[in-house]
């Protein structure tokens, strides 16, 4: 038996196929196969294979017959898995193949008595003897309950699905189900005894994944059922991004519903977006409106001569980004007409901050001749393209970045026929963003003055509107943990504004191999500032295992790395002790890690407060000689940056995060009594710098 085993297991097959729903047992018998008899080296061998591991064809080699109505390795293993309490036969906690599986392959040759039990049967077991072990087995094989093991009674009807088990159907088409059948041992033909329970208008209006399910009991008491599933697709949709055969003058007026905004990046200005003024704002790209004689107004993009990287793009703007999983397996088409210079442009699309398609070069194209390139869509996600949060429709620049005019037209995403391929389980959007919030109308709180001596305001967000200021804000998508091993996925969707605040929301929910979302924005790369005064006036979240924090970074970061760029945190809580901050610096001293105040400090409120039940003003004064920390005004923390190795970090440009990691090293996981969904309310972000 041993070398049977050894060499069932050397040829080990993995063989894929679709998952059976021809029927399903409510309840269990030994007949693995569905074959309609219980045989040793059949169904024992099955069950014995399955207790050792085995899977694929090594499971089912051998050991099912043209009878059997149940074949397939992943239905028996599901099969086997369902009902791997009753394999338990000598009732010891585990389910064993040297024991439980031994056991029933000698019941099914007949064995009994000490010739059933010896050496299948050690200490840990209850149920030891054979008479109880037998009586097992007729528990099993009785499946009506009525303590008599009887081939007919006790036998479960065997249940067809007529037809593909899994069909397509597109929105509004009539479906008409290929129904199934039913016969049993002792009933004979009880097909017209199925209970069907099918789709209804409104499924088949509804673009999802549905089941049509057989139901059947015969008058044995044994009951099964099996379900065909039903997916219903839209019709082969259409994304426009920029329109075609138009007399438009101004480019914005080229846009299709649902993007706002013609722009470029351009690394004379440090990869910065631009505005289309052909000058010091946008200074290698141009753009405006061209008629071709066929096809009406177009959009024409110049590049200077400049040799330097500069590109176009059309996004979404104050909407944010989409969900387009649905034009997965799709693909976008534009058409580009060289006009002078370079044949060759390179495209890419982009999601929400850094995630990316990353570059993609076309082939070249023919002076002044339209040229449709399809790109496909799922070439774009190999590469990182996260179809959950599109807020590019497409960005495209001449290859070598020189001299180059071209014409772009009729741009779309354009879904496969027959329904999204491989599209990705995208997260659940937020409620209708924060549905769950309520302004929690706090009518205290400091404060901050609109004046400084000596002061000016130079940047600040007010966060009114519907959406974040995409010129200023970055939303970071990843689950990377912040590096203090954190609990959070950080998502877009996550932060949002909300009757004049800023909404960071931090959610219990599965999402990226994470148990919690949240979010974490920064200016990184948009607004960079050197000294002066922040205020910030906020509410914070409370709770076990929160750790919300308003700080900044260098803006080397991404050259240096941390701690050489420096961090300020200009606040930082812990959620379970919500009624105390703290201010942090980070820096490198000569490779080393360092840090002020190494430990305690922060600052407290008094009688009964927290940072969660009303706002307050975290503020930092940043000067050229020191750190200075406030809390509604009130300094509670200094640091002087004239002395010591690294400090020079301090007087670079930085920029501005604000986000609400869960747990981490510094608070630690949630807990049960941690209430979620947790929020940071941002009333106001302002930038005060020396007046010139």
């Amino acid at each position: 038996m041993n070398h049977f085993f050894r060499a069932l297991m050397l040829t080990v097959g993995l063989l894929i196929v679709p998952v059976s729903t021809n029927g399903h047992d409510a309840v269990f018998t030994l007949d693995i196969d569905d074959s309609g008899d219980v045989q040793p080296l059949s169904d024992g061998l099955l069950i014995l294979r399955h207790l050792f591991g085995f899977s694929g064809a090594s499971l089912t080699t051998g050991a099912t017959g043209e009878q059997g109505a149940r074949s397939d390795p992943q239905l028996i293993a599901a099969y086997l898995d369902q009902h791997r309490d009753q394999l338990d036969i000598d009732l010891d906690g585990e389910v064993r193949p040297l024991t439980d599986g031994l056991l029933i392959l000698r019941y099914l040759f007949g064995f009994s008595e000490a010739a059933l039990t010896a050496g299948a049967v050690d200490g840990l077991a209850t149920r030891q003897t054979s008479a109880g072990i037998k009586a097992h087995f007729t528990t099993i094989l009785d499946s009506d309950g009525d303590g008599i093991v009887d081939a007919l009674d006790d036998r479960s009807p065997r249940l067809t699905v007529l037809g593909n088990s899994a069909v397509e159907v597109v929105v509004g088409a009539a479906y008409l189900d290929a129904g199934a059948t039913a016969t049993d041992a002792e009933d004979g033909d009880l097909t017209s005894e199925i209970v069907v329970f099918g789709l209804s208008e409104t499924d088949l209006q509804t673009p999802g994944i549905y089941s049509v399910r057989f139901e059947l009991t015969d008058s044995g008491g044994n009951t099964v059922f099996a379900e065909r599933t039903v997916t219903v697709t839209s019709p082969a949709q259409t994304l426009g991004v920029l329109k075609t055969g138009t007399s438009a003058q101004d480019p914005q007026a080229l846009l299709e519903e649902g993007f706002a905004i013609i722009g470029a990046f351009d690394a004379g200005i440090n990869y910065n977006s631009c505005e289309n003024d052909q000058g010091q704002g946008c200074p290698n790209m141009g753009w405006s409106v061209a008629t071709d004689s066929d096809r009406g107004s177009v959009l024409e993009v110049g590049h200077s001569s400049s040799a330097v990287h500069a590109g176009l793009y059309i996004k979404t703007g104050d909407t944010g980004p989409m969900n387009l999983s649905e034009f997965a397996g799709g693909i976008i088409q534009f058409d580009v007409k060289v006009i002078s210079g370079d044949p060759s442009m390179t495209m890419k699309i982009d999601c929400v901050y850094p995630c990316t398609s990353n570059d993609y070069r076309l082939a070249d194209a023919s002076e002044g001749v339209w040229v449709t390139y399809e790109v496909p869509v799922d070439t774009l996600t190999d590469r990182d393209l996260d179809l959950c949060q599109i807020d590019t429709g497409l960005v495209i620049w001449a290859a070598e970045f020189t001299d180059t005019t071209f014409q772009l037209d009729a741009v779309q995403w354009m879904a496969n026929e027959t329904g999204p391929l491989n599209s990705p389980d995208c997260p659940e959007p937020l409620p209708a963003p924060g549905a769950d919030w309520v302004n929690p109308n706090l009518a205290s709180g400091y404060e901050a003055p609109t004046s400084y001596q000596d002061l000016s305001l130079a940047w600040s967000d007010e966060f009114e509107g519907t959406a974040l200021d995409a010129a200023y804000w970055n939303a970071e998508v990843n689950g990377d943990g912040g590096g203090n091993n954190e609990l959070q996925y950080y998502r877009s969707q996550n932060a949002y504004l909300r009757e004049g605040l800023l909404v960071i929301e931090a959610r219990r929910e599965d999402f990226g191999g994470k148990n919690y979302t949240s979010a974490r924005l920064t200016t990184e790369d948009k607004f960079e500032f050197k000294y002066g005064r922040i205020d910030i006036r906020a509410a914070l979240p409370t709770g076990q295992g929160l750790w919300p924090a308003l700080w900044m970074l260098g803006a080397n970061f991404k050259e240096v790395g941390w701690p050489r760029s420096g961090e300020i945190d200009i606040m930082e809580l812990v959620g379970q002790d919500n009624d105390r901050v703290f201010g942090t610096v980070h820096w490198d001293n000569n490779g080393s890690k360092a840090q002020y105040p190494t430990s305690g400090g922060g600052f407290e409120v008094s009688n009964g407060e927290t940072f969660n039940n009303q706002y307050h003003v975290f503020s930092l004064a940043w000067s050229e000689s020191g750190l200075e920390w406030f809390v509604d005004g009130e300094r509670y923390q200094t640091f002087d940056i004239n002395n010591g190795a690294g400090l020079d970090a301090f007087r670079k440009a930085f920029f501005l995060i604000f986000n609400i990691a869960v747990g981490g090293n510094l608070p630690g996981s949630p807990n049960d009594d941690t209430e979620f969904p947790q929020y940071m309310h941002v009333d106001y972000v302002r930038v005060y710098q020396p007046t010139p």
